[in-house]
Order: C-alpha cells, then structure tokens, then sequence
C-alpha cells in the first residue's frame, strides 16, 4: 500500500501523562497500523510521560490555564485546516470540548471521534451542559470505555453517529516487560495494598485509610498510594495519624507502577465515581487480585465479583476493611484470584484487539 493512500488521524489530548485516558492514547498510538494510517497528536499542555512513537507529529496548543482556552481551540482550528485529517480523536470530556469548538470554527470537516471515560455527572457541570449537548450532536460517533459508561452516555447526550463501547487498551507486553523492575521491599511481616491514581478526593483515599486503620490488630500492612495531587499534605497528616502496625507510602507519580503492582498483595480502588480504571486493569492483569468499590461505572466489569477481586459499596469503610482482610488472611485465595484476574484481564482489554476494533470505526468515519 502506498504511504498516500494512508488515512491522516489527528489524535488529541490534554497532556501526554499521568491519567488513565493519555494511556490509552499511547498504547493506541503505539499500535496504530502504520501501513494505513498515519497518527499526529495535539496536546493542550506538552507533557509527556508516557510513551510516544518517535513518527507522531506532536503539536502543543499552549492551554495551561482557563484564560488561554480560548486560543488553544483557535489554534487547533488552525492544525485541523493546515493537516486536514480525515479523521480527529479526543480522548476524553475536556479534550471533547476544545475539539468540538475547533472543528466548529475549522474550514476541513474531518470525521470526529469522540471518547468518554467519565460519566458527565463526573465532568460537565450542569452550566456546560447545554454546550456539550450541541457538540456532541455535531460529533460523527462516542466510544465509551465501558459498556455502562456507553448507556449512561447515550441516556445525557445524543450523537450523530450514536455511542458505542471501546474498552481501554492495554498493552500487556509492556507492563510484563516493566513488572520485573525493583521497588522498595516490604517492610517484615508486612502485606502491602496498592493504590494508583490523582491524590483527589474522587479516589476516596480518606476511606481505604479507614479501612486499614481498622485492621492493624489482625496484620501489619503496608499502604502505597503511587500518583499526585492537591490531597497530598492532607494524605501525610492522615498516614502519620495511623496506629502501629500500618504505615503508608507515598511515592508520588510513578512512571513505572507496573513494578509496585507485582509487588502487591492486593490492589484497592476506593473511588466514588470512575470510568473504567487502567490502574485497575493493569493490575489484574498482572494477576493481583482487587478490592474496588462497585462505583459508577467500571470496576463491575473489570472485576469477576469473586473470582478476580471483591465489590464493596462506595462510601463504606467497614465493608472495604472486610473485603481486605478476607483477601489479607488468605494466601491461597489471592493466588486463584490473582490467576483468573491475568487471564481474565488479557482477554477483555488487550492493546493489539482493542486498536483493530478502533482502526475499523476511524476508516468508517474517514470515509464519509
């Protein structure tokens, strides 16, 4: 096939880093077939931490505060007429927004695909509402990262094209590749719960200390908290505050947590509200196995009640302490859920299957 008769995808993303979304934009840019298309990425803020294939075109749009807004979707107007994609990519709500003002304004009248990650209970205050109504209504097609996200999704907003359901992509070889890498031992006799994500209080990180307070007379745990945010001097205070036999650790953002992750006996989600988790994802199929709250709109289908992890009620410390210790006091438990979590995990989300299912919906579009 010649080069010319590739299809031009634009993709675009707040940042290149740190959040469940931008993973899936670089494992999909990583997979993407090179043979029919051709990948350039705008990014509102030039972050990058994740990977990025040295032949994807990156273009910053200089949005790092709201006042700038205005002129990133300008100049995304502007790439959008200089490229003239067939096609453009907005990983997740706020790069929707900016996307769909762009092509609003934008001369070429590329197909667009957006994708959500969020209910927009989550990421459109009810004044935005009216504005991403009538994006969404110029939008060729929305993929949702979950199949319970996808009918929220449709029960908000209408879309041209209707919304359908791409899971995450996973690129399971990487994180393999990347879990052998050394981490901080565990302290003796200590189990060690892991959680990645924002230090915001969505997570709920306030109840999984909860939890494990409630604990520390039955076994010595180690809680690890691997991401970044506003919450972390509350987190400190709060780890400071726990009973002997419980200390908790805050790496900060970790550009590997693949390796905290196999280290793990047991990975917990404490979230109120979620998509669908890649940390959770990652995890399991890395074969730990979870406790995760059942919150909108994920952890239900990333985990076999059961089998891969344990469902708790969101907001319900007792509950997640319970699940814990179930899982803490029993070894041989979370080794048949850590098994039937990495299998489980790859066959659902992996990065080469999801991308194929992506190529197909980007070609349909592309050729409007």
């Amino acid at each position: 096939m010649q080069q010319t008769d590739r299809r031009s995808v634009l993709f675009v993303s707040s940042t290149l880093s740190a959040g469940g979304a931008e993973r899936f934009v670089s494992n999909v840019l990583g997979h993407l077939d090179r043979e029919r298309f051709a990948p350039s990425l705008a990014l509102l803020r030039d972050e990058v931490t994740y990977p990025l294939p040295a032949d994807v075109p990156l273009t910053g749009l200089g949005k790092r505060r709201p006042w700038q807004l205005p002129a990133a979707i300008l100049r995304l107007a502007r790439i959008v007429d200089e490229q003239r994609p067939d096609a453009v990519l907005s990983a997740f709500a706020h790069p929707n927004l900016v996307t769909g003002c762009a092509l609003a304004l934008a001369r070429h009248a590329p197909g667009w695909l957006a994708r959500v990650s969020s209910p927009p209970s989550a990421t459109d205050p009810a004044a935005l509402r009216p504005l991403m109504r009538a994006l969404y209504r110029r939008c060729d097609r929305v993929v949702a990262n979950s199949e319970t996200l996808q009918d929220v999704f449709a029960g908000t907003y209408s879309v041209r094209g209707g919304a359908s359901y791409l899971p995450n992509a996973t690129d399971f070889a990487q994180l393999d590749a990347l879990a052998g890498e050394a981490v901080p031992a565990k302290p003796d006799a200590h189990l060690r719960v892991l959680a990645v994500g924002r230090l915001v209080p969505q997570k709920r990180y306030d109840l999984l200390l909860a939890a494990v307070a409630r604990l520390v007379d039955r076994f010595a745990i180690e809680l690890v908290i691997c991401g970044e945010g506003a919450q972390r001097a509350r987190l400190e205070a709060a780890g400071r505050r726990l009973p002997a036999g419980a200390r908790l650790l805050l790496p900060g953002f970790v550009a590997n947590p693949f390796s905290w992750m196999a280290s793990a006996d047991v990975f917990a989600l404490s979230s109120d509200v979620e998509g669908l988790p890649n940390a959770l994802v990652e995890s399991q199929g890395l074969g730990v196995p979870a406790v995760a709250t059942n919150c909108p709109t994920g952890p239900a289908e990333a985990i076999a009640d059961g089998e891969s992890g344990l469902l708790v009620p969101t907001g319900d410390a007792d509950a997640f302490a319970q699940a814990l210790a179930e899982l803490l006091g029993d070894a041989e438990r979370r080794a048949s859920m850590g098994h039937t979590a990495r299998a489980r995990a790859r066959s659902r989300y992996d990065a080469a299957a999801v991308t194929l299912e992506l190529e197909t919906l980007i070609e349909a579009l592309s050729s409007r």
